[in-house]
């Protein structure tokens, strides 16, 4: 791989009214003491009931001329005859207020004055009923009424002459309405340390050096420093030795510059952990994007260490340090989440990304120098000493990064 600027590039959600209308049926339950209903017309009926131990007290008012003398009471239980056809009647006045009509006596309206019995040896008390039976109505049709011995009940039959009571339709319910759910979950993670980073210029072959420099720096500074053998610094000078070291340990052709991604993984464990075989980091292929991107965001959560990026279609390295993601945290192993962006550093001073937040749309496809695009470089062709592998065969048409396993 080589890391000059000339080399193919190409990067990176009613009361129910309960009215009992109440008829209930307000129910005037016509406490109508002793009141019986005829099989006729009748133009008055006299009741007469006698209180346990008092005089009687119930007085039938017949529709007729004002100046007729009041009938003579009946004998409680008893009916009165019907008034003959066509007798005129007039209103005469009750004990409970006035009351006054006029028309046939066949007319088919009683009044009544009668004593309201509650019960026996309770008081008396005065109360009127009026009740209305249509002329057609030859069938007995009113309340059938009972006295037994130990006190007095009433039954009442309907009114025919009443209309239903209006019912209210019960309130519609509502629908219950969706909850809103939480939005998911973002997390960020991010190792840099703006002391740990150092420019590759002058030299624009060692991007691969100078982001190893760094990348150690970014560990040790993360206090990622189990068997860490490097002492941090961001000299120049370092910067070109451990640049040789990967020309001495790379699998690509000695005719081009820099070095490719077998002789950067090897600098990286041995400036970083003493040995060729440490094996803290390797170098993977992967056939999609989404798949790399994960990767290197897994990576990143579960070993804080930074990771290496083989950008600019191979032809550049940069690394990364940090993340945003939605959904479930990245540093419990779970791979259920999506990328939001990730914090990309690259040794190129030109270029001015130093932990700079690029999303993941501008990783995927954004311009040349941020997009993460396939590897192609066809310039190593000789076995890696380490895992025996080909690099043009396992790299080429790949997305590759040099990440951290343990």
């Amino acid at each position: 791989m080589s890391t000059d600027g000339g080399r193919k590039l190409s990067l990176l959600h009613p009361a129910w009214a309960s009215r009992r209308c109440g008829r209930g049926r307000a129910a005037v339950a016509l406490l109508v003491c002793g009141l019986v209903a005829t099989s006729m017309p009748i133009a008055s009926v006299a009741a007469r009931v006698a209180a346990p131990s008092g005089p009687v007290v119930g007085q039938a008012v017949a529709h007729g001329p004002s100046s007729a003398p009041a009938p003579e009471l009946a004998p409680a239980g008893t009916i009165s005859a019907p008034a003959p056809a066509g007798s005129p009647s007039t209103g005469s006045t009750g004990s409970t207020g006035s009351i006054g009509s006029t028309g046939p006596a066949v007319g088919t309206r009683a009044e009544m004055v009668a004593p309201l019995e509650l019960g026996r040896g309770a008081a008396h008390s005065w109360g009127t009923a009026s009740v209305f039976r249509p002329p057609q109505a030859n069938a007995a049709s009113a309340a059938a009424a009972r006295v037994a011995s130990s006190g007095t009940t009433v039954a009442s039959a309907p009114d025919p002459g009443a209309s239903p009571a209006p019912t209210t339709a019960p309130a519609p319910t509502t629908a219950p309405r969706p909850t809103t759910a939480p939005g998911p979950t973002t997390w960020t993670f991010d190792l840099y340390d703006s002391g740990a980073e150092r420019w590759q210029d002058p030299d624009y072959t060692a991007c691969t050096a100078a982001a190893t420099e760094s990348m150690l720096n970014t560990v040790a500074s993360a206090g990622s420093t189990s068997g860490l053998a490097w002492t941090p610094t961001t000299s120049y000078d370092m910067q070109e030795s451990i640049l040789a070291f990967e020309r001495d340990n790379m699998t690509m052709l000695t005719s081009s510059a820099g070095t490719d991604p077998h002789g950067w993984r090897n600098a990286l464990n041995y400036f970083g952990w003493g040995s060729l075989g440490a094996d803290v980091y390797r170098d993977a292929s992967y056939s999609s994007f989404d798949a790399a991107a994960k990767a290197t965001v897994s990576a990143i959560a579960t070993t804080h260490k930074p990771v290496g990026i083989l950008a600019h279609a191979g032809g550049h390295a940069e690394f990364v340090t940090g993340y945003q993601v939605t959904g479930d945290d990245p540093g419990t192993g779970s791979s259920n989440f999506e990328i939001v962006g990730v914090y990309l550093s690259d040794p190129l001073r030109s270029n001015g990304h130093r932990d700079t937040l690029i999303t993941y749309a501008q990783w995927s496809s954004g311009g040349t120098w941020v997009r993460f695009s396939p590897y192609l470089e066809t310039d190593s062709p000789n076995p890696d000493p380490i895992d025996g592998q080909v690099g043009l065969d396992e790299w080429y048409g790949n997305w590759v990064i040099i990440d951290p396993v343990r």
